[in-house]
Protein backbone atom coordinates (compact mmCIF):
# COMPACT_ATOMS: atom_id res chain seq x y z
CA UNK A 1 0.00 0.00 0.00
CA UNK A 2 1.78 3.40 -0.85
CA UNK A 3 1.53 5.81 1.36
CA UNK A 4 0.46 9.33 -0.51
CA UNK A 5 3.11 11.85 -1.56
CA UNK A 6 3.52 15.41 -1.40
CA UNK A 7 1.92 17.09 -4.72
CA UNK A 8 3.79 20.30 -5.66
CA UNK A 9 1.44 22.82 -5.60
CA UNK A 10 0.16 21.34 -2.13
CA UNK A 11 0.52 23.11 1.29
CA UNK A 12 1.75 20.81 4.03
CA UNK A 13 -1.84 21.49 6.19
CA UNK A 14 -3.29 20.17 2.25
CA UNK A 15 -0.86 16.99 2.27
CA UNK A 16 -1.94 16.37 5.65
CA UNK A 17 -5.51 16.42 5.38
CA UNK A 18 -5.33 14.63 2.36
CA UNK A 19 -3.08 11.87 3.70
CA UNK A 20 -5.10 11.60 6.78
CA UNK A 21 -8.20 10.93 4.69
CA UNK A 22 -6.99 8.51 2.22
CA UNK A 23 -9.22 5.61 2.21
CA UNK A 24 -6.65 2.98 2.24
CA UNK A 25 -4.55 4.39 5.35
CA UNK A 26 -8.05 5.16 7.50
CA UNK A 27 -8.63 1.25 7.14
CA UNK A 28 -5.32 0.65 7.76
CA UNK A 29 -4.11 2.81 10.37
CA UNK A 30 -5.74 4.56 13.71
CA UNK A 31 -5.21 8.04 13.84
CA UNK A 32 -2.19 8.34 15.71
CA UNK A 33 -0.58 6.15 13.37
CA UNK A 34 -1.92 7.75 10.64
CA UNK A 35 -0.86 11.54 11.59
CA UNK A 36 2.97 10.04 12.38
CA UNK A 37 3.56 8.34 8.92
CA UNK A 38 1.75 11.54 6.89
CA UNK A 39 4.31 13.26 9.40
CA UNK A 40 7.01 11.58 8.56
CA UNK A 41 6.96 11.56 5.12
CA UNK A 42 6.38 15.51 4.62
CA UNK A 43 9.48 15.56 6.89
CA UNK A 44 11.61 13.98 4.53
CA UNK A 45 10.65 15.01 1.20
CA UNK A 46 11.17 18.95 3.14
CA UNK A 47 14.52 18.27 4.87
CA UNK A 48 16.52 17.89 1.44
CA UNK A 49 15.07 20.20 -0.62
CA UNK A 50 15.36 23.16 2.13
CA UNK A 51 18.88 23.47 0.68
CA UNK A 52 20.09 25.58 -2.04
CA UNK A 53 21.51 23.92 -4.67
CA UNK A 54 21.80 26.30 -7.22
CA UNK A 55 25.49 27.49 -8.31
CA UNK A 56 27.24 30.79 -7.78
CA UNK A 57 28.03 33.40 -10.50
CA UNK A 58 31.89 32.68 -10.10
CA UNK A 59 31.15 28.56 -10.64
CA UNK A 60 29.31 29.85 -13.79
CA UNK A 61 32.10 31.50 -14.98
CA UNK A 62 34.30 29.06 -14.54
CA UNK A 63 32.20 26.82 -16.30
CA UNK A 64 31.70 29.14 -19.08
CA UNK A 65 35.30 29.57 -19.13
CA UNK A 66 35.77 25.62 -19.30
CA UNK A 67 33.71 25.04 -22.28
CA UNK A 68 35.53 28.08 -23.94
CA UNK A 69 38.81 26.54 -23.53
CA UNK A 70 37.59 22.92 -25.10
CA UNK A 71 36.12 24.13 -28.05
CA UNK A 72 39.07 25.92 -28.79
CA UNK A 73 41.61 23.47 -27.99
CA UNK A 74 39.62 20.56 -28.12
CA UNK A 75 40.86 18.68 -25.08
CA UNK A 76 39.32 17.97 -21.26
CA UNK A 77 36.53 16.70 -19.69
CA UNK A 78 34.31 14.52 -21.16
CA UNK A 79 30.43 14.58 -22.27
CA UNK A 80 29.42 14.05 -18.84
CA UNK A 81 31.57 17.11 -17.75
CA UNK A 82 30.54 19.26 -20.47
CA UNK A 83 26.68 18.48 -19.41
CA UNK A 84 27.24 19.28 -16.30
CA UNK A 85 29.36 22.52 -16.81
CA UNK A 86 26.13 23.87 -19.12
CA UNK A 87 23.86 23.04 -16.23
CA UNK A 88 26.46 25.32 -14.01
CA UNK A 89 26.39 27.83 -16.24
CA UNK A 90 23.32 28.48 -16.41
CA UNK A 91 22.87 28.29 -12.75
CA UNK A 92 20.51 25.62 -12.90
CA UNK A 93 19.19 23.82 -9.77
CA UNK A 94 21.43 21.23 -9.13
CA UNK A 95 19.68 17.38 -7.58
CA UNK A 96 21.90 16.38 -4.00
CA UNK A 97 23.13 13.18 -6.30
CA UNK A 98 24.82 15.94 -8.78
CA UNK A 99 26.50 17.68 -5.74
CA UNK A 100 27.63 14.15 -4.39
CA UNK A 101 29.36 13.49 -7.50
CA UNK A 102 30.75 16.90 -7.86
CA UNK A 103 32.21 16.42 -4.71
CA UNK A 104 33.62 12.90 -5.32
CA UNK A 105 34.62 14.09 -8.57
CA UNK A 106 36.97 16.71 -7.16
CA UNK A 107 38.52 14.92 -4.55
CA UNK A 108 39.57 12.33 -7.10
CA UNK A 109 40.74 14.75 -9.08
CA UNK A 110 42.50 17.27 -7.22
CA UNK A 111 45.78 15.88 -7.82
CA UNK A 112 45.72 16.60 -11.17
CA UNK A 113 46.60 19.84 -10.28
CA UNK A 114 50.56 19.01 -9.59
CA UNK A 115 50.46 18.23 -13.91
CA UNK A 116 51.99 20.54 -16.14
CA UNK A 117 49.94 22.97 -17.69
CA UNK A 118 47.29 23.18 -14.79
CA UNK A 119 48.51 27.38 -13.79
CA UNK A 120 48.59 29.94 -16.05
CA UNK A 121 52.33 30.29 -16.69
CA UNK A 122 52.74 26.84 -17.08
CA UNK A 123 53.98 25.48 -20.59
CA UNK A 124 50.89 23.86 -21.78
CA UNK A 125 48.33 25.43 -20.23
CA UNK A 126 45.21 25.13 -19.71
CA UNK A 127 45.82 21.16 -19.36
CA UNK A 128 43.68 19.17 -20.27
CA UNK A 129 43.22 18.28 -16.44
CA UNK A 130 42.79 22.16 -16.02
CA UNK A 131 40.32 22.23 -18.23
CA UNK A 132 38.21 19.71 -16.88
CA UNK A 133 38.53 21.04 -13.80
CA UNK A 134 37.18 24.61 -15.02
CA UNK A 135 33.87 22.54 -16.28
CA UNK A 136 33.07 21.09 -13.12
CA UNK A 137 33.19 24.61 -11.59
CA UNK A 138 37.06 24.76 -10.44
CA UNK A 139 38.30 25.47 -7.26
CA UNK A 140 35.11 27.78 -6.00
CA UNK A 141 32.82 25.07 -7.17
CA UNK A 142 35.37 22.62 -4.95
CA UNK A 143 34.86 24.72 -1.75
CA UNK A 144 30.69 25.35 -2.68
CA UNK A 145 30.84 21.25 -3.07
CA UNK A 146 32.17 20.95 0.26
CA UNK A 147 29.58 23.29 1.97
CA UNK A 148 26.69 21.55 0.61
CA UNK A 149 28.13 18.31 1.49
CA UNK A 150 28.15 19.20 5.28
CA UNK A 151 24.51 20.65 4.94
CA UNK A 152 23.46 17.51 3.34
CA UNK A 153 25.15 15.45 5.76
CA UNK A 154 23.29 17.45 8.33
CA UNK A 155 19.58 17.02 6.81
CA UNK A 156 20.36 13.22 6.13
CA UNK A 157 21.78 13.00 9.62
CA UNK A 158 18.30 14.50 10.72
CA UNK A 159 15.97 11.85 8.87
CA UNK A 160 18.19 9.39 10.17
CA UNK A 161 17.10 10.63 13.24
CA UNK A 162 13.34 10.32 11.97
CA UNK A 163 14.16 7.32 11.37
CA UNK A 164 14.93 5.92 14.92
CA UNK A 165 13.04 3.60 16.86
CA UNK A 166 12.62 2.42 20.54
CA UNK A 167 12.08 -0.82 21.71
CA UNK A 168 11.11 -2.45 25.07
CA UNK A 169 11.85 -5.35 26.87
CA UNK A 170 11.26 -6.63 31.00
CA UNK A 171 14.80 -6.57 32.60
CA UNK A 172 14.18 -10.24 34.05
CA UNK A 173 18.15 -10.55 34.73
CA UNK A 174 18.67 -6.91 36.13
CA UNK A 175 21.96 -7.20 38.85
CA UNK A 176 23.15 -4.44 40.99
CA UNK A 177 26.29 -4.95 41.86
CA UNK A 178 29.59 -2.27 43.16
CA UNK A 179 33.02 -1.80 41.31
CA UNK A 180 34.73 -0.01 44.14
CA UNK A 181 32.52 3.20 45.06
CA UNK A 182 30.56 2.84 41.71
CA UNK A 183 27.33 1.60 41.35
CA UNK A 184 26.85 -0.81 38.33
CA UNK A 185 23.91 -1.69 36.70
CA UNK A 186 24.00 -4.94 34.64
CA UNK A 187 20.96 -5.48 32.16
CA UNK A 188 19.58 -6.38 28.85
CA UNK A 189 18.67 -3.49 26.21
CA UNK A 190 17.43 -6.14 23.85
CA UNK A 191 16.61 -9.56 24.20
CA UNK A 192 16.91 -12.32 20.62
CA UNK A 193 14.34 -14.68 19.20
CA UNK A 194 11.68 -13.17 21.91
CA UNK A 195 8.01 -11.65 20.42
CA UNK A 196 7.36 -8.93 21.18
CA UNK A 197 3.48 -7.82 21.96
CA UNK A 198 1.26 -6.44 18.80
CA UNK A 199 3.18 -3.01 17.54
CA UNK A 200 0.90 -1.37 15.68
CA UNK A 201 -0.10 -4.23 13.05
CA UNK A 202 2.58 -6.56 13.33
CA UNK A 203 5.12 -8.48 15.81
CA UNK A 204 8.44 -8.42 15.84
CA UNK A 205 11.40 -10.65 16.69
CA UNK A 206 15.29 -9.76 17.16
CA UNK A 207 18.09 -11.69 15.46
CA UNK A 208 20.95 -13.00 16.89
CA UNK A 209 23.86 -10.85 15.16
CA UNK A 210 21.54 -7.84 14.63
CA UNK A 211 23.79 -5.80 16.79
CA UNK A 212 27.30 -7.23 14.78
CA UNK A 213 29.71 -3.97 14.46
CA UNK A 214 27.62 -1.61 16.77
CA UNK A 215 29.00 -2.59 20.16
CA UNK A 216 32.17 0.30 19.12
CA UNK A 217 29.76 2.83 18.43
CA UNK A 218 28.93 6.35 20.33
CA UNK A 219 26.42 4.74 22.85
CA UNK A 220 24.52 6.01 25.96
CA UNK A 221 23.17 4.71 28.99
CA UNK A 222 19.93 7.26 29.53
CA UNK A 223 16.58 7.17 31.90
CA UNK A 224 13.93 7.17 29.53
CA UNK A 225 15.74 8.17 26.57
CA UNK A 226 16.80 11.80 27.13
CA UNK A 227 18.32 13.43 29.73
CA UNK A 228 21.89 13.55 30.88
CA UNK A 229 23.80 10.07 29.98
CA UNK A 230 24.54 8.72 32.94
CA UNK A 231 27.44 6.06 31.36
CA UNK A 232 29.10 6.41 27.62
CA UNK A 233 31.11 3.80 25.63
CA UNK A 234 33.37 6.35 24.68
CA UNK A 235 34.73 6.79 28.33
CA UNK A 236 34.34 3.12 29.42
CA UNK A 237 31.28 4.22 31.47
CA UNK A 238 28.70 1.85 29.68
CA UNK A 239 29.95 -1.44 28.49
CA UNK A 240 28.07 -3.52 25.84
CA UNK A 241 28.17 -7.38 24.65
CA UNK A 242 26.10 -9.83 23.09
CA UNK A 243 25.76 -13.48 24.19
CA UNK A 244 23.04 -16.16 23.34
CA UNK A 245 19.90 -13.99 25.06
CA UNK A 246 20.84 -10.45 23.58
CA UNK A 247 22.30 -6.92 23.90
CA UNK A 248 23.80 -6.87 27.36
CA UNK A 249 24.82 -3.83 29.05
CA UNK A 250 26.79 -2.82 32.03
CA UNK A 251 26.57 0.74 33.13
CA UNK A 252 28.68 2.31 35.84
CA UNK A 253 26.85 5.52 37.68
CA UNK A 254 28.69 7.99 38.99
CA UNK A 255 27.30 7.99 42.98
CA UNK A 256 27.94 11.48 43.04
CA UNK A 257 25.27 12.29 40.66
CA UNK A 258 21.93 12.44 42.40
CA UNK A 259 20.29 10.94 39.33
CA UNK A 260 21.86 7.78 39.53
CA UNK A 261 21.17 7.33 43.37
CA UNK A 262 17.82 7.88 42.63
CA UNK A 263 17.75 5.45 39.85
CA UNK A 264 19.62 2.95 41.92
CA UNK A 265 17.28 3.18 44.67
CA UNK A 266 14.10 2.91 41.95
CA UNK A 267 16.11 -0.60 40.62
CA UNK A 268 16.48 -2.10 43.75
CA UNK A 269 12.47 -1.45 44.98
CA UNK A 270 11.54 -2.87 41.59
CA UNK A 271 9.95 0.45 40.81
CA UNK A 272 12.16 0.68 37.69
CA UNK A 273 12.31 -2.58 35.98
CA UNK A 274 12.34 -2.63 32.14
CA UNK A 275 15.21 -1.58 29.65
CA UNK A 276 14.65 -0.37 26.14
CA UNK A 277 16.94 0.45 23.18
CA UNK A 278 17.18 3.12 20.12
CA UNK A 279 18.80 2.56 17.41
CA UNK A 280 17.87 2.04 13.16
CA UNK A 281 17.57 -0.83 11.02
CA UNK A 282 19.82 -1.54 8.33
CA UNK A 283 18.06 -4.86 7.62
CA UNK A 284 14.63 -6.27 8.57
CA UNK A 285 12.41 -9.01 6.66
CA UNK A 286 8.38 -9.40 6.97
CA UNK A 287 6.10 -12.59 6.78
CA UNK A 288 2.50 -13.62 7.72
CA UNK A 289 1.72 -16.29 9.94
CA UNK A 290 -2.20 -17.42 10.89
CA UNK A 291 -2.83 -13.53 9.92
CA UNK A 292 -0.59 -11.61 11.32
CA UNK A 293 2.43 -10.00 10.20
CA UNK A 294 6.19 -11.03 11.70
CA UNK A 295 9.49 -8.70 11.87
CA UNK A 296 12.63 -9.63 12.10
CA UNK A 297 15.14 -7.09 12.69
CA UNK A 298 18.43 -8.57 11.21
CA UNK A 299 21.17 -5.90 11.41
CA UNK A 300 20.76 -2.31 12.87
CA UNK A 301 22.82 0.33 11.30
CA UNK A 302 23.23 2.85 14.58
CA UNK A 303 22.68 1.96 17.82
CA UNK A 304 21.88 5.28 20.08
CA UNK A 305 21.23 4.27 23.32
CA UNK A 306 19.86 1.54 26.07
CA UNK A 307 17.74 2.89 28.89
CA UNK A 308 16.15 2.17 31.78
CA UNK A 309 12.34 3.64 31.82
CA UNK A 310 9.29 4.52 33.40
CA UNK A 311 6.77 2.78 31.10
CA UNK A 312 7.03 0.65 28.14
CA UNK A 313 5.70 3.46 25.85
CA UNK A 314 5.69 2.47 22.18
CA UNK A 315 6.19 5.85 20.16
CA UNK A 316 4.02 6.48 17.81
CA UNK A 317 6.38 7.91 14.80
CA UNK A 318 8.84 5.19 15.65
CA UNK A 319 6.14 2.77 14.85
CA UNK A 320 5.53 4.41 11.72
CA UNK A 321 9.13 3.76 10.46
CA UNK A 322 8.34 0.20 10.83
CA UNK A 323 5.09 0.55 9.45
CA UNK A 324 6.93 2.02 6.22
CA UNK A 325 8.85 -1.29 6.01
CA UNK A 326 5.79 -3.67 6.63
CA UNK A 327 4.29 -1.31 3.47
CA UNK A 328 7.20 -2.07 1.09
CA UNK A 329 7.36 -5.51 2.13
CA UNK A 330 3.72 -5.89 0.77
CA UNK A 331 4.39 -3.97 -2.51
CA UNK A 332 6.58 -6.27 -3.26
CA UNK A 333 5.12 -9.55 -2.17
CA UNK A 334 1.71 -8.04 -4.12
CA UNK A 335 3.61 -7.27 -7.20
CA UNK A 336 5.63 -10.92 -6.83
CA UNK A 337 2.12 -12.59 -6.67
CA UNK A 338 1.16 -10.39 -9.96
CA UNK A 339 4.17 -11.46 -11.52
CA UNK A 340 3.48 -15.06 -10.50
CA UNK A 341 -0.13 -14.86 -11.68
CA UNK A 342 0.92 -13.70 -15.13
CA UNK A 343 4.24 -16.11 -15.53
CA UNK A 344 1.36 -18.82 -14.45
CA UNK A 345 -1.10 -17.42 -17.27
CA UNK A 346 1.30 -16.88 -19.96
CA UNK A 347 2.04 -21.10 -19.19
CA UNK A 348 -1.28 -22.17 -18.92
CA UNK A 349 -1.65 -19.58 -22.76
CA UNK A 350 1.16 -22.06 -24.13
CA UNK A 351 -0.37 -25.16 -22.86
CA UNK A 352 -3.59 -24.46 -24.40
CA UNK A 353 -1.94 -23.50 -27.17
CA UNK A 354 -0.11 -26.47 -27.86
CA UNK A 355 -3.11 -28.41 -26.51
CA UNK A 356 -4.91 -26.80 -29.65
CA UNK A 357 -1.73 -27.79 -32.16
CA UNK A 358 -1.83 -31.25 -30.94
CA UNK A 359 -5.89 -31.51 -31.67
CA UNK A 360 -5.54 -29.93 -34.51
CA UNK A 361 -2.66 -32.58 -35.87
CA UNK A 362 -4.75 -35.35 -34.37
CA UNK A 363 -7.87 -33.75 -36.22
CA UNK A 364 -5.31 -33.92 -39.91
CA UNK A 365 -3.79 -37.41 -39.17
CA UNK A 366 -7.50 -38.70 -38.37
CA UNK A 367 -8.78 -37.11 -41.78
CA UNK A 368 -5.63 -38.26 -43.42
CA UNK A 369 -6.53 -41.77 -42.14
CA UNK A 370 -10.20 -41.85 -43.27
CA UNK A 371 -9.22 -41.12 -47.11
CA UNK A 372 -6.59 -43.08 -47.02
CA UNK A 373 -8.59 -46.52 -45.81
Amino acid sequence: MPIPTKNIDETNEEFIERCMADDTMVEEYEDDQRLAICSLQLEEDRALEDINTKPTQEMADEAAQGLEWREEFGRGGTEVGVARARDIKNRVNLSIETIKRMYSYFSRHEVDKEGQGFYSGDEGYPSAGRIAWALWGGDVGFSWTKRKIKEIGKEEKFIDMKNKEVRTFNVQDLELRMDGENPVVVGYGAVFNSESNDLGGFREFIAPGAFDGRLEDDVRFLINHDGLPLARTTNGTLRLSVDEKGLKYEAKLNPNVSTSRDLIELLKDGTINQSSFAFIVEDDSWEMRDGTNYRTINKVSRLYDVSSVTYPAYDAASSSVALRSMEQWQEKEEAKKLEESLEAEKLEGIKEEEDLKQRSLNEMRLKILKNKY
